[in-house]
């Protein structure tokens, strides 16, 4: 197995782990910030705080992760999110619920741009379509697991087991990313440059 390759293997599998994650969470995730808000209204407000914060963050990560690198914003959303996850479970009041959708949405806008920024990264250009295929092929498969298994753990542990799990799982599976040659990536792209005469 090429660097590429190892490389794309070793992000689908943290990508599959990280849909897994969100699977479980997902369902109840609306369910518990429905609680927590108190009214459909401000349900409404909560989505729209996290949205708003995920498109300004989105920019930003994707412009920064250019100079410094994908892998570093990887570990950040990955401990931010196992925080996160865990937060919901303690927070008591709707503003304090709003912070951490401000929160969540930074990480997501950060999470997408990076996700997308780093499989362009490691696919290859004439094989990429179907390379991309197969990740979110892979990744959806894993999230609808994820949704299944949500079920029966909040019917037999309750809601709160699902978020502790998640964020347990999230900060452990960044073992993966010590793996991932982010310096190949780099300097696969300089010698393309260089091939081009750009």
């Amino acid at each position: 197995m090429d660097k590429g390759s190892r490389n794309l293997f070793l992000f689908t599998g943290l990508s599959t782990i990280w849909a897994v994650i969100f699977g479980l969470i997902g369902p109840f995730y609306v369910v518990h910030v429905e609680r927590l808000t108190g009214g459909m209204e401000k349900l409404g407000i909560a989505f729209s705080i996290m949205i708003f914060f995920q498109s300004a963050a989105s920019y930003i990560a994707g412009k920064s992760s250019d100079k410094l690198g994908r892998k570093p914003f990887l570990f950040l959303i990955a401990y931010a999110d196992a925080i996160i996850i865990f937060l919901y479970t303690i927070i008591k009041g709707t503003y304090q619920l709003y912070m951490l959708q401000g929160l969540f949405g930074i990480s997501n806008g950060i999470a997408q741009t990076i996700s997308t920024s780093l499989l362009g990264d490691i696919t290859t250009k004439h094989k990429r379509g179907k390379a991309v295929g197969i990740f979110h092929a892979i990744v959806g498969v894993a999230s609808s697991i994820g949704l299944v298994l949500s079920g029966y753990i909040a019917k037999f542990y309750g809601i709160k087991t699902i978020f502790y799990i998640a964020s347990f799982i999230m900060l452990i599976s960044t073992i993966f990313l010590f793996w991932i040659r982010e310096d190949v990536v780099f300097e696969d792209k300089k010698n393309n440059n260089n091939n081009t005469g750009t």
